[in-house]
């Protein structure tokens, strides 16, 4: 019996090379070659010009190559022909959230929502959006929409930890982030984002624990360095948190912010002349608003009260609806003997920010 080929026929041979041009394209996207895979992904829409692969790999193309208004033209045009493509939504609002266009991606979401409520990944895109935009209430709407599809999803729970310390709801924060260290028990941005949780509410002895497993795991953390003196500062221990100021400062010696810090803690040792050599360090570099205020207090404890009224008066005209210098230098007029002149600034202030209670307290107290 003679043996013959059967022929292919040619839907089943276009179909063929299409499959094995969009794994090639898609192999090489993940290699990074994208000149590669741009030519076959072209070739592949040459055969098939509305094939969904061919579509969403051109789209893949160019948001990594950083080309995402183009991107977004692919993306929707396998839309257009496949209105329930997850993938292409994804990459749209992938590409509006590297323009930083926050809110296109909520547009896109509203635009094809039949897709957005189906998919965990999705609506944590468009939850992050409003997060993001200080849209709290609808961020938290979102986030547990795409925790019904997939209670495990941690970029879903990273989000809601992020949303509830936003929103100063650092308890129900505290919630999410131990839900993520079960699992992730050495992440080092969790135990330092718990540790921020907790010393927001005031709680430093349970901050400390969080920062302490943090630096063991790194010790030159910054954060958890930082949240550890930050710590001991709240609980008043000012020795203790200058061991961790000089820690940081060991290996980022002109980070003004920790100077300002590690100067206050000095000031709170009662070491003013070292606090004002911090001070004035910054200063030496050029005008600092929370180092002219350090200063000033430095100043006014030390006794030098004519300096430290010229700097905040020099604060007040620079920032005259900002309450501190202004409580600052009530105090300061209140050992001058200048008791009415720090009600009258007091009260005028306060027409400016009444909601503003310490201001309504000091001009009590200073009445009484």
């Amino acid at each position: 019996m003679e043996n013959t080929e059967i022929e292919k026929p040619p839907e089943d041979e276009k179909f063929s090379k299409i499959k094995a041009l969009a794994k090639e394209a898609y192999r090489y996207l993940d290699q990074s070659r994208f000149k590669e895979a741009k030519e076959r992904l072209e070739i592949l829409l040459e055969e098939d010009p509305t094939n969904t692969y061919g579509l969403v790999g051109l789209g893949d193309y160019y948001a990594k190559t950083k080309q995402p208004e183009t991107a977004i033209i692919y993306y929707r045009k396998c839309l257009a022909g496949d209105p329930a493509n997850k993938f292409s939504l994804m990459g749209i609002m992938n590409c509006y959230r590297d323009l930083s266009s926050l809110k296109k991606i909520i547009e896109v979401a509203e635009e094809f929502h039949h897709i957005t409520i189906t998919d965990a990944s999705i609506l944590s895109r468009v939850a992050d959006a409003h997060r993001k935009l200080k849209n709290f209430k609808e961020s938290e709407v979102y986030y547990m929409e795409a925790l019904q599809i997939n209670p495990n999803d941690q970029y879903v729970i990273v989000g809601l930890g992020h949303l509830f310390f936003a929103c100063q709801r650092y308890v129900e924060a505290i919630h999410w982030w131990e839900k993520l260290l079960s699992s992730q028990p050495n992440n080092i941005k969790i135990l330092t984002e718990i540790g921020n949780s907790y010393r927001k509410i005031k709680n430093f002895e349970q901050a400390i624990i969080y920062y302490e497993r943090a630096k063991d795991l790194d010790s030159r953390n910054f954060f958890a360095l930082y949240g550890l003196a930050e710590s001991f500062r709240g609980k008043k221990d000012f020795e203790t948190a200058i061991i961790y100021w000089e820690k940081i400062l060991d290996f980022d010696p002109d980070n003004k912010l920790i100077i300002n810090r590690y100067a206050d803690s000095l000031r709170g040792l009662g070491k003013y002349d070292k606090a004002l050599e911090c001070f004035n360090k910054i200063l030496a570099t050029g005008d600092d608003y929370f180092a002219l205020l350090g200063k000033a207090a430095a100043l006014r404890l030390i006794g030098d009260l004519p300096k430290a009224e010229e700097i905040y008066l020099t604060l007040l005209s620079k920032s005259p609806n900002d309450p501190r210098p202004a409580l600052e230098l009530s105090d300061l007029w209140d050992i001058m003997g200048k008791k009415d002149k720090a009600i009258k600034m007091l009260e005028d202030l306060s027409k400016k920010i009444p909601s503003n209670e310490t201001l309504r307290e000091r001009i009590e107290y200073l009445r009484d």
